[in-house]
């Protein structure tokens, strides 16, 4: 029984495609919650964005809001935690692990082009940033017999905006991703490369008393990941060939509205709501269920300062009546000639294995998150600004295992935070 246990976390070590570590809490995508300004204010930024980076990752309408030429460079530096504790009926042996992933820098940069100068009521704007990353190390434990795993997605963004009227501008945009994952079981799993497209549709409306509307909508992003893992022992008729894996950005869908009448336009007011449909994604659709998120910021301008505060609410989406990895029925453990059938999925016998991968690999249990920043217009040069946040996901704890009929067999606590900066230049 012990043999079978170890071989089963083996099995959740493979299945451990992706991890969510790293992300905030929208399962393992980032949305604008490390972007130089809407970071400060927990991710919010649809109706009316502050950064360009924002527009370029988020509502695309959002673009028609800067003028002549901006340039954007910054970075985000994120630091996970976790601490995994688990009662030995999965793995073999009892265990307390923390996670030692020592965090990532995560660019911040961006381009807009103001096009009524040449006569057309738009605004281009292109930019680079990590738009997913999730990440998990626990092999400090050799009871953990060496969890690792590692998901990292950049992304190039180009966008467009058109003004319809004077009060409402569409935008679109399209998204080149380039995605590296690595399930750190060089034996049985390889580090795998993909190539990935998705697009971008939004609105803003202006409404009076300076208040502002925003809607956008993105669609799935679709990853497959070629020759990535074995799932078939010998005599299953495939005898240590490689298997694909399809992961996909879910759909979401944001309304977002803004304000700034109150203290003669100097104090900004936003609020967002986003639903994330994870249940129609490959892959998440066995992990997750459909997320709700809220989020509301505030800009206080004083003179050349900017003061900001932002607090995020997030459902947690951990799915609790699954059937385990439908793409994985069986993962192969052992030498890749001579490995042996682990189940992976209810079907198969395998539940409590995906329980295990749901404690360890993706627990996106955040739900509160408090953030600040401040920004100063005219650092060093008239045309250049600063802007540096700091933010704070509380610490969440979870119990695993009703599903397979041990209860509570692991139980996994998390927590986060981020800072960084930004520099802007504004041309005319």
């Amino acid at each position: 029984m012990k043999k079978f246990n170890r071989l089963a976390l083996s099995a959740a070590l493979l299945a451990a495609t992706s991890t969510s570590v790293m992300a905030g809490p929208y399962g393992y995508d980032l949305h604008n919650v490390l972007a130089p300004v809407s970071a400060s204010m927990a991710g919010t930024s649809i109706a009316k964005p502050l950064d360009n980076v924002s527009a370029v990752f988020g509502n695309p309408a959002g673009l028609s809001e800067f003028r002549g030429t901006e340039f954007t460079f910054g970075a985000t530096w994120y630091k996970p935690s976790a601490v995994l504790e688990h009662d030995g009926s999965v793995t073999g042996a009892a265990f307390k692990q923390s996670n030692r992933n020592e965090g990532y820098l995560v660019p911040q940069i961006a381009v807009t082009q103001d096009l009524r100068g040449l006569g057309i009521p738009g605004t281009l704007g292109a930019g680079v940033t990590a738009t997913n990353g999730i990440g998990v190390e626990y092999r400090k434990d050799p009871r953990s017999l060496g969890a690792s795993a590692e998901l990292i997605v950049l992304g190039a963004n180009f966008g467009l905006s058109w003004d319809l009227t004077e009060n409402l501008t569409v935008g679109a945009a399209t998204t080149m991703t380039y995605s590296m994952l690595d399930l750190g079981l060089t034996s049985i799993a390889a580090q795998t490369h993909d190539i990935a497209f998705k697009g971008s549709l939004g609105a803003t409306y202006k409404l009076p008393h300076a208040t502002q509307i925003g809607i956008f909508y993105h669609s799935e992003l679709r990853q497959d990941f070629d020759d990535i893992i074995q799932l078939s022992p010998s005599g299953a008729g495939k005898d240590g060939v490689m298997s694909n894996l399809v992961i996909e950005q879910p759909r979401t869908l944001g309304v977002g509205i803004s304000n700034e009448m109150y203290m003669d336009g100097n104090l900004y007011l936003a609020a967002d709501v986003m639903y994330k449909n994870w249940a129609n994604a490959d892959f998440w659709q066995d992990i997750y269920v459909d997320q709700w998120v809220f989020s509301m910021g505030a800009q206080l301008t004083q003179g050349p300062w900017e003061f900001r505060a932002g607090y995020g609410y997030a459902d947690d989406p951990t799915r609790e009546n699954h059937d385990g990895i439908s793409q994985i029925p069986f993962a192969c453990a052992g030498l890749p000639n001579a490995c042996a059938a682990i189940p992976a999925n209810a079907a198969s016998g395998g539940i409590a294995v995906a329980e295990y991968l749901q404690a360890a690999q993706t627990q996106v249990i955040y739900r509160h998150r408090v953030s600040a920043g401040v920004g100063y217009k005219g650092f060093l040069a008239p045309f250049l600004d600063l802007d540096m946040h700091a933010a704070y996901q509380l610490e969440e704890d979870r119990d695993y295992g009703t599903r397979s009929g041990v209860i509570d067999h692991t139980n996994s606590e998390v927590s986060s935070w981020h800072a960084g900066f930004a520099l802007t230049w504004h041309f005319e």
